[in-house]
């Protein structure tokens, strides 16, 4: 639970960092390199949903119209693929919802075998 807080909040703050710094294109690689690392970084479940739903939320946030009028995230190329990223973000949190590192799979007890052969066979 402590974990998936920490991530969250990892997440509004990187995500916040993006929103406002995606208009550079150094910005906006670091952004979506640092994320997607991050992402592939914290064990699949609930954290790494906790991560993508933080970052997520200061992003659509910014894509909305400010009081004053504007955008945070514009809809030009930088805009759009800030966006695009930060969806293949949440999309790749929700897929690994069911993974689990080191669940005992065939894979694992395959790479231990004496001679790389299935077990059981």
């Amino acid at each position: 639970m402590v974990a998936a807080v920490a991530a969250l909040v990892v997440g509004v703050g990187s995500g916040a960092a993006g929103t406002v710094l995606h208009d550079y294109w150094w910005g906006l690689a670091l952004a979506l390199g640092t994320a997607l690392v991050v992402l592939a970084w914290l064990p699949a479940g609930g954290v790494r949903l906790a991560f993508a739903l933080g970052w997520c939320v200061p992003v659509l946030r910014g894509a909305l119209e400010r009081p004053g009028g504007g955008f945070l995230v514009g809809s030009d190329a930088a805009g759009w693929s800030f966006l695009a990223g930060s969806a293949v973000l949440l999309i790749a949190a929700v897929v690994s919802l069911g993974a689990r590192r080191g669940s005992g799979s065939s894979r694992v007890a395959l790479l231990h075998s004496p001679r790389a052969e299935e077990p059981g066979k």
